[in-house]
């Protein structure tokens, strides 16, 4: 019960941090069960441990950008989003937010 609650305002908070310039570009939902618990660990982990071409979860993870300024920003931008996608079912989700004409993209395969 606690984890769940703990789960739930983790992933509130996560939905609330979505940017407005931030957007899903790639979401399939059939390529193959996924454990969404496990995926939301590796995503609430993904913050601060900057593993670009990492396997959590059962699922390869991707981080990166042009001339972006912040891999953790990025992560701020796109969590949220990810969080709905993870819970729909993604089994493969890409994530882009740009500020200007700086771009980053962070997801899972």
């Amino acid at each position: 019960m606690k984890f769940t609650a703990a789960f739930v305002a983790i992933a509130a908070f996560a939905v609330s941090q979505v940017s407005a310039n931030a957007s899903i570009v790639r979401q399939y939902n059939a390529l193959g069960a996924t454990d969404q618990g496990a995926l939301h660990t590796c995503l609430d982990n993904y913050r601060w441990d900057n593993w670009d071409g990492q396997d959590c979860g059962g699922r390869g993870w991707f981080k990166g950008s042009h001339k972006y300024k912040s891999p953790t920003d990025c992560y701020d931008a796109c969590a949220g989003l990810l969080v709905q996608a993870i819970n729909q079912g993604a089994s493969d989700v890409e994530c882009d937010d740009f500020e200007g004409s700086a771009r980053c993209w962070m997801g899972f395969h």
